[in-house]
């Protein structure tokens, strides 16, 4: 995997934060599924004066290469309940979490032992991000 670029220069709007979270979510878990062709849609996205339109589009091609696979998107169907428990931190607050590398999305990822989780976009794995601070 390489290196995260540069944050780009503005951040997504929630709406878009959250398909583009809830999409590289699904991606890292079935990537060898799918092969090159999301990273490189995605990758668009790495560029920072991108139009939001252009940002809705990489999205959707993205969702409409997991559905010609087979796979449907998370981007189209919710998973259930917004809010629920987080497994493993009984009540706490976790110190740390995984967060998208570029700043881009609101992607949030609890560490668990034994995997690193990774970003669709900027292909690399998440950096830590302490909550205390």
């Amino acid at each position: 995997m390489s290196q995260p670029s540069p944050a780009p220069d503005r951040r997504l709007d929630s709406d878009r934060a959250a398909r583009l979270s809830r999409i590289c979510e699904d991606i890292a878990e079935v990537a060898d599924l799918l092969g090159p062709d999301p990273a490189q849609l995605l990758a668009r996205l790495r560029e920072g004066a991108l139009p939001d339109e252009d940002v809705d589009t990489v999205l959707s091609e993205v969702s409409e290469l997991m559905r010609a696979a087979g796979l449907v998107s998370s981007d189209t169907v919710l998973r259930g309940p917004r809010y629920l428990p987080l497994p493993g931190i009984q009540g706490r607050r976790p110190e740390v979490v995984h967060v998208c590398p570029g700043g881009l999305c609101d992607r949030v990822e609890i560490p668990r032992p034994g995997t690193s989780p990774s970003c669709a976009v900027w292909d690399c794995p998440l950096p830590t991000f302490r909550m205390d601070r």
